[in-house]
């Protein structure tokens, strides 16, 4: 059984991959079956098979997360641009990855309204977007 690597799993589709998790699946649970019954299985094959179903899983929850963020970023957006020029400086800057998670306490602000939660939550979720920065090209099918 050759080694699929996460390259060739992200040039699939979101379909590719569910009908590729299921046939796994399938494969495992009929090997467990087998070696319940005394057959002779081989163990590595079931081991590739669980690392296999966990890369796809993987792939399908990083698609998720980015799509999800995008809409809340798209969501955010109006509700920041009335926010205190602190909230909306943070809000409107570059994200840095390496920056820990953004929150309304560090800002001191006088007083936190609805925009400049908001705000606060635009950035967080611009940083988060900006680790999951990566494409697939089987996203885009």
């Amino acid at each position: 059984m050759p080694m699929i690597i996460g390259k060739d799993l992200r040039e699939k589709t979101d379909q590719e991959l569910l009908d590729q998790l299921a046939m796994e699946k399938k494969k495992i649970f009929d090997a467990t079956v087998r070696g319940a019954s005394g057959e002779a299985i081989k163990a590595h094959e079931k081991k590739l098979g669980r690392r296999l179903v966990a890369r796809i899983r993987t792939i399908l929850r990083e698609r998720g997360l980015r799509t999800e963020l995008d809409r809340s970023i798209a969501e955010l957006k109006p509700k920041a641009e009335s926010a205190q020029p602190k909230a909306r400086k943070l809000a409107s800057s570059e994200p840095r990855v390496q920056l820990p998670r953004v929150r309304l306490k560090n800002l001191r602000l006088e007083k936190t309204s609805a925009a400049d939660r908001a705000a606060v939550r635009l950035a967080e979720a611009r940083r988060v977007r900006k680790v999951l920065e990566r494409v697939d090209p089987g996203q885009s099918k």
